[in-house]
This record gives C-alpha cells, structure tokens and sequence, in this order.
C-alpha cells in the first residue's frame, strides 16, 4: 500500500509522486509517515523532505509550509520548492537562500509598517488643521 504525495508552490505543482515513506521535520520535531499511519496537519520548518518513491530516496528543500496526510494523501503546500538530489546543496539552499529571503521578507514588512504610519499621522494633521471633528481618522 503506497501513500501519494503531492507539493505545491505558488507557481504549481512541484512533485506529484506514489511514495512509501515521507520524513520531515514540523514546528514540533521530526516526523517519518508510513502509510497506515494517523491522518495529520502538521507546519513545516525550513528544511530537506525526503521521500521514498519506487525504492529510490528523492529530496525536495521547502521554506516552510504545511503537510496534511488524510488517508493514503499526503499534501504539502510551501512558499517555495526546490527539488534535488545533493543534501549538501538542499542544505546550503536552506541555510543561504530561505534566510536570505526571509530577512528580505522582514525588511520589507518593517518598511510597509512605517509607511502606513506615516501616512496615518500625515492623515491625522490634515483632518487636525482642516477644523476635524470626529468625521476624520
């Protein structure tokens, strides 16, 4: 009995494959999924899933995400995928790029962040000097 996983990105499908064993590691730890056991959700950390497909190990580096196994399913859905077979390169991938990327992420929120408080206060004054009552912010 074989279970089917299935990743998805944004962009697509990334690997839709029949496998016989998943390994990944949650917010919560490590995990091995085998094909009768439970159904869960589970959210994923950055690292390296492997999976066993047809007797051959194959490995897929997620940022994030989350896995949900229901009956023989097994979906995981992340930001982004990257498919190989060089752990050391999936690794440095997750090492490099995904937090390479998140501090980027962060940037960006901290920049928008300022820029509606700015717009908030410039909003503020306007209905201040325009005599405002309780219609404005």
């Amino acid at each position: 009995m074989d279970m089917h996983l299935k990743v998805y990105s944004p962009t697509g499908i990334i690997l839709e494959t029949p496998v016989t064993q998943v390994d990944f590691e949650s917010i919560d730890g490590f995990y091995t999924l085998l094909p009768r056991h439970v159904d869960m959700v589970s959210a994923l950390k950055p690292s390296i899933l492997s999976y066993k497909a047809s007797g051959k190990q194959g490995y897929i580096a997620c940022n994030q995400g989350v896995l949900v196994k229901k009956g023989e399913n097994v979906s995981v859905s992340t930001k982004l995928a990257i498919t190989g077979t060089d752990l050391k390169q999936l690794q440095k991938t997750i090492e490099v790029d995904f937090k390479e990327m998140e501090q980027q992420r962060k940037e960006i929120n901290l920049t928008m962040a300022r820029l509606e408080i700015g717009l908030t206060k410039g909003l503020m004054a306007l209905n201040k000097n325009n005599g405002g009552g309780d219609g404005g912010i």
